[in-house]
């Protein structure tokens, strides 16, 4: 019974094997980013506009006669809603850009254990190669999996970005 609760973990116990420790820091880049850029949907479905018409209302509170004034307070209101919508982003795209990195440092590490078995065999076993070899791709490949779904998440987060904050920056648009 409780076997069917374990088998995930179990499953990537023995990837985690297979592949070596940099697999483990792959994975912890991986939840932070996914956490970042869940945390950007979230900010950007249910607070940006609350944010927007809460700068836009302390806006018409220090409009005054001064035309000069109002335009630099209205781009001081502008600039911080801007810094709320961009926070993180690129944080995410560096750690997009992290994931290959890493998963080539992985292969760089499998490789050196196929090394070590070549010198301590002292012949091309493909047997005990093969633990070397599986070290070498798998963070390759698990780099580049998470790499390219972490891609194409900042593409629709960007994407949404636009259409989001131009409709709703419309409303300084009147003033």
């Amino acid at each position: 019974m409780f076997y069917y609760l374990f088998l995930p973990f179990t499953f990537v116990a023995t990837f985690i094997n297979q592949g070596g420790y940099v697999l483990i820091v792959l994975f912890v880049v991986a939840l932070y980013m996914w956490f970042l850029i869940s945390e950007r949907f979230y900010f950007y479905k249910f607070q940006l506009k609350d944010l927007i018409d809460n700068k836009h209302s302390n806006f018409q509170e220090t409009k005054n006669d001064n035309p000069w004034i109002n335009n630099k307070v209205k781009r001081m209101f502008i600039a911080e809603v801007n810094s709320h919508k961009s926070k993180n982003i690129n944080q995410i795209k560096g750690l997009v850009a992290l994931c290959p990195l890493l998963g080539l440092l992985g292969t760089v590490t499998g490789m050196i254990e196929v090394f070590d078995v070549m010198a301590y065999t002292g012949t091309g076993n493909p047997r005990a190669m093969a633990s070397g070899v599986s070290k070498a791709t798998l963070p390759t490949m698990t780099g580049l999996v998470i790499s390219i779904s972490g891609l194409f998440a900042i593409t629709v987060v960007e994407k949404y970005i636009q259409s989001k904050y131009a409709k709703n920056m419309s409303v300084f648009e009147n003033d």
